[in-house]
């Protein structure tokens, strides 16, 4: 493997595809490794995908293929063992890794536990409720499981599937509340690790929105389509196919995935109508979830995602992920304590066409995340502006979404078509300043690591950088 594999082993790749970011519109369909979930309640079937119509009872055998032996270990990923059995009484207390998995680096400082309530992010509260609707906003659908009551924190954060014909719902979670197994999440830990599912629709769809809510703990999750057959069903945590680079020859696409506990659905523009991502059946997956924990009490990780259809008929074109991965020589060249710097990067556009959406990603010392567009004539576009990294905002670019405005202290964005042609490029940086005692690896460790990643999904050209 040669070095810059081994840097970008470590990248958090967020697959935030609304309309697709499809790497090849072909494929061949796995069978199904997992059973369909039991109905909303004390139990859930483990790793499950349901669409509404179609939940069946869960079995308690494992299902085909569950229970397998996971692939060899890639770099940077270990297969755990499962967390004891028991609801939130029966975690293990204190700040050391699970066997088989990397704590943080020595010197690294301990996060102060935070009171951590049911709808909040990893440290802090995630996106609010929506009073009121504006025009083409769609309802905050959290809070829709009937009868769940489980004790764990953020049972209101369970979504029921979409309604029967307009979508599916993929759930990763355990089967029996009472028996969580590695779904349970000490204080104290961080860890990015994978788990099997198989798509559930029996025939080739398309999708144009969706909407993914997950517990506390959530910092993002990652949901990747394979043509081969996942090694083991959706009962563990095991090695992900993928080191987060998105270069594993049998990728199809990403699913939609998310970069913080909650990601609402958004409308679509007029001019996206005829956009659309393909799931083909029945199809192999992987959700690589980044969980990290910074109370003294045990999370459980589990999200639900819901899919929404749009005919086949309508969709003329597909969209395109854009991936730009900056700071990976960090992880040779650490960001030094005591540090104040802005780090730039840029990719080049060649061909033209239209940016759709974009976000930014970094950790806790980054301070100011910020893109622009230069054009082939010279002019630059400020296209998006963030400061938080609990609350990362996605920018929709189109003839409908306003987006907030620009500020010193918030986030904001150009508003409107965002145009790219062959010369324009895309540029991005961002402000870190590292106030700890350790060296700031480009890693996935919230507190002692760093990234500077742009991510989002064009039509027409595809955007694809990794940057030292």
């Amino acid at each position: 493997m040669g070095t810059w594999e081994k840097f970008a082993a470590a990248s958090c790749l967020l697959a935030l595809t609304c309309l697709g970011c499809s790497q090849d519109a072909g494929s061949e369909p796995a069978q199904p490794a997992i059973s369909q979930p039991a109905p909303m309640g004390q139990s859930m079937q483990t790793a499950t995908t349901q669409t509404a119509g179609q939940q069946q009872a869960a079995s308690g055998a494992p299902a085909a293929g569950a229970g397998a032996m996971a692939a060899p270990a890639g770099p940077g990923n270990t297969t755990p063992a499962a967390a004891p059995a028991g609801g939130p009484a029966g975690a293990p207390a204190g700040n050391t890794p699970a066997p088989g998995q990397a704590g943080n680096p020595p010197g690294a400082v301990t996060p102060t536990p935070v009171d951590m309530q049911p709808g909040m992010g990893p440290m802090g509260p995630d996106t609010e409720m929506i009073p009121e609707l504006a025009p083409g906003e769609f309802p905050d659908p959290r809070g829709t499981c009937e009868g769940l009551d489980t004790g764990w924190p953020g049972d209101d954060t369970c979504m029921a599937p979409p309604p029967e014909g307009e979508g599916m719902q993929i759930h990763i979670g355990p089967a029996d509340y009472n028996n969580v197994g590695a779904y349970e999440f000490g204080p104290g830990r961080e860890t990015s690790e994978c788990v099997n599912f198989t798509t559930p629709n029996s025939e080739d769809v398309y999708y144009q929105g969706w909407v993914l809510s997950g517990r506390p703990g959530t910092h993002h999750i990652i949901n990747t389509m394979y043509r081969t057959p996942n090694a083991g069903g959706g009962s563990n945590f095991t090695v992900c196919r993928d080191p987060g680079t998105g270069t594993n020859a049998d990728i199809i696409a990403n699913l939609p995935g998310a970069s913080k506990p909650y990601m609402p659905r958004a409308p679509t523009a007029p001019e996206n109508a005829n956009l659309g991502a393909q799931i083909p059946a029945n199809t192999a997956s992987q959700a690589d979830m980044h969980y990290f924990n910074f109370t003294d009490e045990p999370l459980l990780r589990e999200f639900w995602l819901n899919i929404y259809f749009v005919p086949k008929e309508q969709v003329t074109e597909e969209s395109n992920g854009i991936r730009a991965m900056g700071g990976l020589s960090w992880t040779v060249l650490p960001i030094p304590p005591g540090s104040d710097q802005v780090y730039k990067y840029e990719c080049p556009i060649t061909s033209s066409g239209r940016i759709i959406q974009l976000l930014g990603h970094y950790h806790a010392h980054g301070k100011r995340f910020t893109s622009h567009l230069r054009k082939a004539s010279g002019e630059r576009v400020k296209v998006f502006e963030m400061y938080d990294y609990l609350e990362p905002k996605i920018f929709h670019y189109n003839s409908v979404t306003e987006n907030p405005g620009f500020s010193d202290n918030a986030a904001g964005a150009f508003s409107g078509l965002l145009e790219v042609n062959a010369g324009d490029v895309i540029e991005w940086e961002c402000h870190i300043v590292n106030d700890s005692s350790v060296g700031l690896r480009y890693t996935n460790e919230v507190e002692s690591g760093e990234m500077c990643n742009l991510w989002g999904a064009s039509v027409g050209p595809t955007i694809n950088c990794v940057v030292p």
